[in-house]
């Protein structure tokens, strides 16, 4: 299992391994928004304050979409993550 914190939101929530962020947020009723949910429009682009690690590596959608620098800050597309395992904390970017 892996915990996730919505850090905005107050909200921790346990998943499965290999998870779909996009799912946890959907199901805990956090306030990170979403738009076309395939990694193009970056409506849903977060910041992963702690556990990165535990997230998959970035899509080539999120490499497209997004900068380096903002990638190398912790910017990631919420729709493009898979939680992998431990805890991760986040908050939709600013």
């Amino acid at each position: 299992m892996a915990t996730i914190f919505f850090a905005a939101d107050g909200i921790r929530t346990q998943v499965d391994n290999g998870s779909r962020l996009q799912d946890a947020i959907d199901s805990a009723g956090a306030s990170i928004l979403f738009g076309c949910r395939e990694g193009n429009c970056a409506t849903c682009m977060i910041h992963v304050d702690a556990g990165m690690e535990n997230l998959n590596p970035p899509t080539d959608e999120e490499q497209m979409t997004l900068l380096p620098s903002e990638l190398d800050e912790g910017v990631r597309l919420a729709c493009q993550c898979r939680v992998l395992g431990g805890e991760v904390t986040v908050r939709a970017a600013d």
